[in-house]
Parts: C-alpha cells; sequence; structure tokens
C-alpha cells in the first residue's frame, strides 16, 4: 500500500525533509505560499520523492502581495475554509487517483491558518492519518537544525468528545439508537484510542445495540446483550423492566412461551406500557403514522391480555383467546348473545369457536364484569370515533396521512383510556411493589445512560 503525504510547507525545510526521510512516502503534495514555493526544490535535492510532479503535487495558495496585484487574486492562504475545502478535495482526489493508498497529512510547517486548516480537514475526514514533525529534544534545546520525526497525532480522543457533545444527543433525543450506533461505530474504526476511551466506546455500542433491538421490539436479543453485560447496575434501569415485558409478552407469544424466555412477574400489561412508550418515541421522531399504529396495537392488546390473564374467575384459568373463542367457557348468563353473535359473524354452528376484534373484545370484559370493560362502555363512542383517524390512514384502510394534530387527538383518547387500564390492573395484580412499578421510557440522553452505569436514573 503506497503512502501519499500531504504537507504545509513554511520557511524552514529541515523538518519537511526529516518527515518525508522518515515517513519515505510515494509522493508528496506541497501546500505553500508563492514564497515558500522555492523550498520544494531544495526539498527534493535532500530525499527522494518517486511520485513527483511538480505541476500536480505542488499547491500554491493565492496571496495578494501588494497594492499592486490584481483585484482577482485573494488571500487564500489567510482563509481558514478555503484550505479547508481544498484539503478535503485534495483527499478525494487522492483516493480516486490512488486506490487503497493511506494519506498522512503533515502540519508542521505553514502559516497559523495553513496548518489549522490542514488539522481540521484531516480530523474531519476520518480516514487520514495526521502527523507532527518535532524534535526528540527537550525545548530548551531544539533547533530547527536538530533532527525531528514524524509523530502519529491520535484523533480519536477528538473524536469521541464530538461524538459525545455534537453528535449523540440530536440522535438521543430522536431515540435513534442505530444511528446513534452507527456513529460510535465509526470512531472505532479510527486509529486506536486510549484504553479509557475504547472501553467507553465499547460499552456505549452494547448498550445502543440493546436499546435499538428493545426499540425494535426484538426484547429477546436486548436481553441477551444486557445480560452479556453482566453488570448489576443496569437491573433496575433495564433489565428488570425488560424482564416484566417479556413475562406479559410470554402470556400471548407461543414462541417466548415455549422458549421460557427469561421473566419477571409483573402486572400483566407491561406489553402494553411497551407499546405506549414506543408510540411516544415514534412521535418525537415526527412519525405519528407508526406512533398512531402503536397507539391502536396497544387497544387491542390491552383487552387481548385482561381476557388471557384477568377474568378467571368467570372463565377459567386458561382466560379467553380473542382468536378463537371457546363460547363454553362463558357464564351462562351472557351464552345466549355471544352465540347470537358467532352465528351472525361465522353462521352455521353457534358452538364453534370464532375470532373477535377490538370492540368485541371489550365488550366481552365488560360482560365478564371487567372494570376496563365497565370504563369502555362509558366511552365507547368517543374511543371509536378517534379510531377513525387511524383507520383511514395509509397503514390501515385508507390514504390519509397522520398529521401532528392527528396523534395529539387520539393520543389524548387513547393514552388515558389505557394509562387507567394499567392502573386498575396494577391494583388488582399480586406483584411485588417494585415488579409492579411504571414501565420507564428508555433513555434520551447522554446523561441518563450515565446515570444508569451508576446505578441511578432521574
Amino acid at each position: 500500500m503506497d503512502d501519499i503525504l500531504i504537507l504545509t510547507l513554511g520557511t524552514s525545510p529541515e523538518p519537511i525533509i526529516h518527515c518525508i526521510s522518515s515517513l519515505r512516502p510515494r509522493r508528496v503534495l506541497f501546500l505553500c505560499s508563492s514564497e515558500t514555493q522555492k523550498l520544494v526544490d531544495l526539498v527534493r535535492a535532500e530525499v527522494p520523492i518517486p511520485l513527483f510532479d511538480a505541476q500536480r503535487d505542488v499547491i500554491v495558495l493565492q496571496q495578494r502581495l501588494s497594492k499592486n496585484d490584481d483585484a482577482s487574486i485573494g488571500n487564500e492562504i489567510d482563509q481558514l475554509d478555503r484550505i479547508y475545502l481544498r484539503c478535503l478535495d485534495l483527499f478525494a482526489a487522492i483516493r480516486e487517483q490512488h486506490p487503497g493508498s493511506r494519506l498522512i497529512a503533515d502540519y508542521t510547517g505553514g502559516t497559523k491558518t495553513m496548518t489549522t486548516g490542514l488539522a481540521m480537514a484531516a480530523i474531519d475526514d476520518g480516514g487520514v492519518s495526521l502527523h507532527l514533525t518535532v524534535s526528540d529534544r527537550l525545548r530548551s534545546s531544539a533547533t530547527t537544525q536538530s533532527y525531528s520525526a514524524p509523530s502519529a497525532i491520535n484523533a480519536a480522543a477528538i473524536h469521541a468528545r464530538r461524538l459525545r457533545d455534537r453528535e449523540l444527543p440530536a440522535l438521543m433525543a430522536r431515540h435513534d439508537y442505530e444511528a446513534a450506533r452507527q456513529a460510535v461505530r465509526a470512531v472505532q474504526r479510527l486509529a486506536d484510542p486510549d484504553q479509557a476511551t475504547r472501553r467507553w466506546l465499547r460499552r456505549l455500542e452494547d448498550l445502543l445495540v440493546a436499546l435499538d433491538a428493545w426499540d425494535r421490539f426484538d426484547h429477546r436479543k436486548a436481553l441477551t446483550v444486557l445480560e452479556g453485560l453482566n453488570d448489576r447496575r443496569f437491573d433496575q434501569t433495564l433489565l428488570f423492566p425488560l424482564k416484566r415485558v417479556i413475562d406479559s409478552r410470554r402470556l400471548l407469544d407461543q414462541q417466548a412461551d415455549q422458549e421460557r424466555w427469561p421473566e419477571i412477574k409483573g402486572h400483566g400489561l407491561e406489553a402494553v406500557e411497551d407499546l405506549l412508550r414506543n408510540a411516544e418515541r415514534r412521535a418525537a421522531q415526527e412519525r405519528y403514522d407508526d406512533a398512531v399504529g402503536r397507539l391502536y396495537r396497544a387497544m387491542e392488546l390491552t383487552a387481548q391480555l385482561l381476557l388471557r390473564c384477568a377474568v378467571s374467575d368467570s372463565v377459567g384459568q386458561s382466560g379467553i383467546n380473542t382468536a378463537e373463542v371457546d363460547l363454553d367457557l362463558l357464564p351462562e348468563a351472557i351464552q345466549p348473545r355471544w352465540r347470537e353473535q358467532a352465528m351472525r359473524r361465522i353462521g352455521g354452528d353457534s358452538k364453534q369457536a370464532f375470532k373477535i376484534g377490538l370492540s368485541d373484545s371489550y365488550d366481552l370484559l365488560a360482560d365478564l364484569g371487567h372494570p376496563v370493560g365497565e370504563q369502555w362502555l362509558k366511552r365507547r363512542s368517543e374511543i371509536v370515533d378517534a379510531i377513525k383517524t387511524r383507520n383511514n390512514s395509509l397503514f390501515a384502510h385508507g390514504f390519509a396521512p397522520i398529521a401532528f394534530r392527528d396523534w395529539q387527538h387520539l393520543n389524548g383518547k387513547l393514552s388515558g383510556f389505557l394509562s387507567q387500564a394499567i392502573e386498575l390492573q396494577r391494583a388488582r395484580s399480586s406483584a411485588q411493589r417494585l415488579a409492579a412499578l411504571p414501565l420507564p421510557q428508555l433513555p434520551s440522553c447522554l446523561e441518563a445512560l450515565h446515570a444508569m452505569e451508576i446505578g441511578q436514573l432521574d
């Protein structure tokens, strides 16, 4: 792999000679002023540069030296933005000319603006190795004639700080955990960071992988990653809440139940809470169609879970499966109405099991005397009317886009009802107090992740 060196040339050629002599690049590009251009030949007389082309590799920055110079000549040499952009363009051109080559930038010589522009471009490019040629002698005895050698500048800590302060806050605020993980990976692919920075990046990536999996309802993967961290400081803030969600999910998810995903007994509606928190995250991303879809699914899931786990006194320990309602399990007092419903729905034998939807599920809860069903009867018309917003969207049966006001309207109608249902179930649950606490929202800032690492969560 060829080394290509880009450097800024000042008035002292010795450090540049030492740099080229040490690195032995195949090609060198000189960023210089009209005054220092003449030093290129002096440097070339001292060290070999195999692929040197003076027309191509000597980049003279514009400099207006006197009032008599053409007015079109600008002081590019003092314009940081111009030098910065020119260096980025140089990097791109070199990669096109020399695919697979290693780019090195040395900012030892030149004016402050030249060296700053080259160093900034190398850091922002991320694929350029940044060097500074310095003397091995003590500063007090160093001279421009003393031997000096190029030293690689570790920019990983700079990128890590930029990542922490500039990139991650916006991504975390949007709960965009995968984009945040990709940003972390980009820093990890740079020059080796120091041990503390490497450890911080590695730990942060693991947490973001778990959060992204959880955000996509891949609860099994999220659990595997969190358990792999083997850190008790995450128990109360992430691991235990996740296991409560899994316990709720296992009530309806045959695969999760058969595979016996690790769980902690909760109040039973944690999967609904998880959907509501997810809807809030989609709304924070202004993905209102997705947010409304999750609200609707939360309405369905609440009835499904309550019929499965909260009416055993009326229908038996196995509860009611809304996908296949066994009419023989229903109390005799309400069987006639539901058998008539079944005959209208499927025809034929009124004893045949049948599937019920959202409204029927809550009507059945009401017939079984569950308080959530009773609340449904009081608010049935306004909730059904609000759900029309979702039904008219492209994700359901229409083409209407979901706007912010639609999300607010539906969220106002459904979230209040669902939160009340969760509180009623929490009060009726036999789960321990800590296992019945409200499910926390996933973190939206690095401070929350840091708090998790020390066992605290605001």
